[in-house]
């Protein structure tokens, strides 16, 4: 079995997922601790020794070594205009870049092929790298009682920051819903309404991260779960019409259990276990690290076209609004 590893970046922590020898392994590091010492995590992912490592890839990006990314990709990635604010991630990208370790990047949703261009349409997050390693992993799961091929389902990942969306038809992401362009996550606010997008002006980066069913409960009172679990269901019933009628829905990330019987009073319902240790996106980004490597895994990565991936997060907007982000860009490496 190819030695793998799958690393994932949370709002609240960093995991590592590693497959070795046929065994499994899970570590988990609070964001704060990389931010403050992003050396040491890395030497931590390091440590597992594996053939491929992958993840760590933000809003995606087609299949590509981090020794060979530039500074545009990382941005791409990133989104994050602020070096200050986004220190933890760039930090642990430049070092792994810097040890040159065989680290690879993999795509969001926006990048697939399998995802038809009309619902991509103005967007830019219909869910980041991290929601469709979670993806993959329930293909793979799912796939020891049913073929890939014959697949239909629809995936709710509800962590801590966000909630996310996807649609799976014959064993492949079709459309996608993500944590900034969908319903308000636990903590962080999900899409806005454009008036109010007018009148807040210039906003700062982490507005995106606030503002969530957790500030609503704080300020009003209320039942977070279930104010939570309406949010998701309607998510769920989105996405949905996509695939027509799903045949059951998989729940992964920190609110999973706790959702389970909200969800499961309108569809067959099933939390994603994958290999039983680990947050499913990182463990979702060891198998396509393994995969990478040409591994046993390689079949369901193929099938889900992830190695077609390819354009950048900003390649459907219409041109007026794409040039107006470009010249952003390019001001922002100008003056750095």
């Amino acid at each position: 079995m190819v030695n793998a590893v799958g690393v994932d970046a949370g709002t609240n922590s960093y995991e590592i997922f590693a497959i070795k020898k046929g065994d499994f392994f899970a570590e988990s590091f609070e964001s704060k601790v990389v931010r403050e010492d992003p050396e040491s995590f890395v030497e931590a992912v390091e440590s597992y020794e594996a053939d491929v490592y992958a993840g760590l890839s933000g809003y995606g990006l087609p299949i590509k070594k981090f020794s060979q990314l530039s500074e545009k990709e990382i941005l791409l990635m990133t989104l994050n205009l602020d070096k200050e604010k986004s220190i933890g991630l760039r930090s642990v990208i430049e070092i792994i870049r810097k040890k040159k370790m065989n680290f690879y990047t993999i795509p969001g949703v926006i990048h697939l092929l399998t995802v038809p261009a009309w619902r991509k349409f103005n967007k830019i997050d219909m869910g980041t790298s991290d929601k469709l390693c979670s993806a993959v992993l329930a293909v793979l799961e799912l796939s020891e009682e049913i073929e890939a091929e014959k697949q239909n389902f629809i995936l709710a990942e509800v962590g801590y920051g966000f909630s996310s969306f996807l649609a799976v038809k014959n064993g492949r992401i079709v459309d996608g819903i993500g944590g900034t362009s969908g319903f308000p996550g636990y903590s962080s606010i999900g899409s806005l309404d454009a008036e109010l997008a007018y009148l807040l002006g210039n906003f700062p980066k982490s507005l995106i991260f606030s503002f969530g069913v957790k500030s609503f409960v704080e300020e009003h009172g209320g039942n977070a779960v279930e104010i939570l679990a309406e949010f998701v269901m309607k998510g769920l019933k989105a996405v949905e019409v996509s695939i027509g009628k799903a045949e059951f829905c998989l729940l992964s990330g920190k609110f999973a259990k706790e959702l389970e019987r909200r969800i499961a009073e309108e569809y067959d319902t099933r939390i994603l276990k994958g290999f039983g240790i680990g947050k499913q996106s990182a463990q979702g980004a060891c198998v396509i690290a393994n995969a990478i490597a040409g591994g046993e895994f390689r079949r369901i990565v193929d099938h889900m076209q992830i190695f077609s991936a390819k354009g950048t997060v900003l390649d459907y907007l219409p041109a007026d609004l794409k040039n107006r982000i470009l010249e952003k860009l390019n001001l922002y490496f100008s003056s750095n």
